[in-house]
């Protein structure tokens, strides 16, 4: 079923088209919730910037950008959903540069703006293919056109890299991590939680509207899964700065995603019901999910930026004694995101597993194989997830101080940012204890895209619902024995608070900082362990002395993409137009002439 409604519209080939089913929905879920949480949360988080800043162009541009999603997943005709999707780049870089006085946002608004419309370029060859084998730019008339499997093929290559941009698909994620950074808190909890997943809704609707697709499509949708979700959690256990490291897991969950579309992709090609309910039912519920930890971890970081004023990882430390509501949230969104029981992102990686499991046993051989593969990639993303979060949460809010003076100042965020914490934060463990409606409505989006009925919710919830009951269970049993705990030793004499041992060395209470675990240390076995994949650097001063001097150790990951093949490739283009310049028209008059020249043959063309 869907909400279809259409009107006359000037724009050449346009209509104000619009539909809402149930793929639209979920992601509309999504949007709307999101938009208005971090509306809130910027409330609050901007008036740091009161008087300092344009708050009404930033406000003027977060509006634009909250519309013209809502747009995105509405549209239905090529011309509308194009003309959305650029405005979508352009809001989004003007937020990007907000603090446009740094040279870094204004390099991250610079390659977003050249990655997403190097991506456009590829939507619109894809839309054209589609458009000249329906002959309409109305996207119904276009689900039931008919596609050869080199054309469908075609548009489906050109939707992976055109569509893959946007939702970070390892290589082109670059932007990422450039962008999340540079942006306010609360745009880089809108960017991560529902605007990279604009790319996701477009393959999706490509899936729905081509039919048919040649099984090498899945297996694309698989692999690009693993190596985007293994790579990407690799690259965030690297970091040393908080929102950089969360745009990596941005690009680890879009992996996941993929992981599930794959699967779903198979289940369709292969004719077998459950497989696609479990695949599309899965990456759908972990867009929602994703998007409500993800934006509880985005805030929880913004809150610590804002008052510690750095997101440097080595420089925090001790913020769960002066931050503790905070601290508790963020908690509650890095136990989510590593997909731990009793918490939403646990239920959408585990309906995935299902799928994946399921297609090992039914696909073909090579389906098979590639099904093991991708288990055992979505299982070492977990493994390395938790390893990350417990760096992070230890960094960040554990133990003392490092080397932030004004750490004893520090208190609270405001109710404006601490609400919407606790919003997202309750449907974390909403979604993760009761699943069921979720589940539900994941399950028949997916029937949408596979243009049939719900097939398979049921069989999927029984057990689900046991391994919730089981850690429910798990979960109250451990708060009865903290409680006994706590009773018992109610009466004993309190435990003394002591300074740090600091190994023997002298230094004082001063020097216990230095003695922690920093952001390098709790990584440093598993990127040694993964250099041979990385870019991973380490320098060093050499020790030779019994008591050595001053001692330095610099760590740090480099992105491949970027360093290795897009970096080298702007330098070239960057030279080839110096060359080119010198051979730049001078005058105005001519550039006049020549698109009146072409609005001429233009017009010619359409009287012909």
């Amino acid at each position: 079923m869907a909400a279809i409604y259409h009107s006359a519209w000037q724009v050449p080939f346009g209509t104000l088209s619009f539909r809402i089913d149930l793929l639209s929905a979920v992601f509309l879920i999504a949007i709307t919730l999101l938009v208005a949480c971090a509306g809130i949360y910027g409330a609050g988080y901007m008036r740091a910037y009161a008087g300092k800043k344009p708050l009404g162009l930033h406000i003027f541009f977060y509006i634009v950008l909250a519309l013209v999603l809502v747009v995105i997943a509405t549209a239905s005709n090529v011309v509308l959903f194009l003309g959305a999707w650029e405005i979508m780049s352009i809001a989004t870089y003007f937020l990007i540069v907000f603090n446009d006085e740094d040279r870094a946002a204004r390099k991250a608004g610079f390659l977003y703006l050249v990655m997403a419309h190097g991506g456009t370029f590829c939507l619109f060859l894809m839309f054209l293919l589609m458009a000249h084998t329906a002959g309409s730019m109305d996207f119904d008339m276009i689900a039931h056109a008919h596609f050869s499997p080199v054309t469908a093929g075609a548009v489906f290559l050109l939707a992976m890299v055109g569509f893959g941009v946007k939702a970070g698909f390892i290589p082109g994620h670059i932007w990422l991590p450039h962008a999340h950074p540079a942006a306010p808190s609360h745009v880089s909890a809108l960017l991560s939680g529902v605007a990279i997943k604009t790319g996701i809704y477009g393959i999706c609707r490509v899936i729905w509207m081509t039919g048919d697709l040649p099984d090498w499509c899945g297996y694309a949708l698989l692999l690009t899964g693993v190596v985007s979700g293994v790579m990407g959690v690799l690259y965030a256990l690297g970091q040393h700065e908080l929102k950089k490291l969360l745009a990596y897991h941005s690009i680890e969950n879009i992996g996941i995603i993929a992981l599930g579309l794959g699967i779903g992709l198979l289940g369709r090609t292969y004719h077998d019901p459950l497989l696609t309910m479990l695949g599309f039912g899965g990456a759908l519920l972990h867009v929602v999910n994703h998007s409500i930890f993800k934006g509880l971890l985005f805030f929880g970081a913004g809150a610590v930026i804002q008052k510690a004023h750095t997101g440097a990882l080595d420089r925090l430390g001790g913020l769960a004694k002066r931050m503790p509501v905070t601290a508790a949230l963020f908690l509650v969104g890095a136990v989510s995101i590593c997909g731990l029981p009793l918490f939403n992102g646990f239920i959408s990686e585990f309906i995935i597993y299902f799928g994946l499991f399921h297609g090992l046993v039914h696909l073909p051989l090579t389906g098979a194989v590639v099904c093991g593969l991708a288990i055992l990639a979505l299982a070492l993303m977990g493994a390395l997830a938790l390893a990350c979060f417990t760096k992070v949460y230890g960094t960040v809010f554990l133990g003392e101080p490092r080397s932030l003076p004004a750490a004893e100042g520090l208190q609270e965020v405001s109710a404006w940012m601490i609400v919407p914490m606790m919003i997202l934060a309750g449907l974390c463990l909403v979604i993760g204890l009761a699943p069921q409606p979720w589940v539900r409505l994941t399950f028949a989006a997916g029937a949408f895209m596979m243009r049939a009925l719900p097939s398979g919710a049921e069989s999927i919830l029984a057990p689900l619902a046991m391994v919730t009951g089981m850690a429910a269970m798990f979960l109250a049993l451990a708060v009865v024995l903290a409680t006994v705990r706590r009773l018992a030793l109610s009466g004993l004499r309190p435990m003394p608070l002591v300074p740090t041992w600091n190994c023997g060395f002298s230094g004082g209470t001063g020097a216990a900082p230095r003695f922690q675990y920093t952001a390098s240390s709790f990584a440093r076995s598993i990127m040694e362990f993964a250099k041979g994949v990385l870019l991973f650097r380490r320098q060093a001063t050499q020790i030779s002395a019994d008591f050595p001097g001053k001692a330095e150790m610099h760590s740090s990951v480099q992105d491949a993409s970027e360093s290795s093949f897009f970096y080298p490739l702007f330098v070239r283009l960057t030279g080839l137009s110096v060359k080119l310049d010198i051979n730049r028209i001078r005058y105005t008059q001519l550039y006049l002439m020549y698109i009146f020249v072409f609005l001429l043959v233009l017009l010619l063309w359409k009287l012909k």
